[in-house]
């Protein structure tokens, strides 16, 4: 696939999707760079296992998005668009990663936070500071509190108050923070012990727990289970997986 990418870097290797974010000096988040990130994510899903974003600057994964188009002028439309593509990486039928080394701020926190797993430098430091500028950040009041619970989330949302990774893995925001010299591998990991499963069980899994979201335990606990029945026992590897088991014997994923 042609990278003409201007705010990111697009690269697509034996399963692992990478999107890097370039936009010097900061990464700062505009409607040019949601455009590019979102027709990266459609473009790469059918040749995808795993989904991974990082930043291609150092000392900073992103300080948030354009205050310019926060203004009236393209607010409605910066907002529609971002949260757009955050819904496109939490929804996204691949599992995905974020890695993030340096400031990670604003909107760049809220598009991290989008991904299932994230993977922090030590010194990295996020937070919401949009309540300084008198604004509040939309897709944090809505995930946050699903992610850390109320008090945490309230605390980042309300104050502005940046914290380090290691305090974000406390309150639920990080997996794993890891020494810059091990970060490689520990990502390296990560992917490997994801991409050794189905991909269609792991698309499987992730939609119950996408749509279980927003539903209480008995609902949730239905729909996960019609996946489950209707969705997951279709596939091969449902079956090839469970036989394998029975038979002692590393299964063979065709991952559909």
């Amino acid at each position: 696939m042609p990278n003409e990418f201007k705010t990111i870097k697009l690269d697509l290797k034996d399963g692992l999707t990478t999107i890097t974010l370039f936009r010097p000096p900061l990464n700062i988040i505009n409607l040019e760079m949601l455009g590019e990130i979102s027709e990266a994510l459609d473009n790469s899903v059918d040749s995808s296992r795993v989904l991974l974003i990082k930043s291609g600057l150092d000392g900073v994964f992103s300080a948030g998005a354009d205050v310019k188009e926060h203004l009236p002028e393209k607010v409605d439309t910066l907002i529609t668009e971002f949260n757009r593509v955050v819904w496109k990486i939490i929804s996204y039928p691949r599992p995905t990663i974020c890695v993030v080394e340096g400031r990670c701020l604003g909107g760049g926190m809220e598009l991290a936070m989008g991904c299932d797993f994230v993977i922090a430098v030590e010194g990295a430091e996020f937070g919401q500071p949009e309540i300084r500028v008198g604004a509040f950040p939309p897709v944090a009041a809505a995930l946050y509190p699903r992610l850390s619970g109320l008090r945490a989330a309230t605390m980042l949302i309300l104050t502005g108050r940046t914290i380090d990774a290691r305090q974000a893995k406390a309150l639920g925001y990080v997996n794993e923070v890891v020494a810059c010299e091990k970060l490689d591998a520990a990502v390296d990991e990560l992917v490997k012990s994801l991409i050794q499963n189905s991909a269609a069980v792991l698309a499987c899994a992730k939609k119950a727990i996408i749509e279980s979201l927003n539903m209480g335990v008995e609902n949730a606990l239905r729909k996960a289970s019609e996946i489950y029945l209707k969705e997951l026992m279709k596939t091969e590897d449902a079956v090839e997986g469970l036989k394998a088991f029975i038979e002692k014997r590393k299964p063979q994923w065709r991952n559909r």
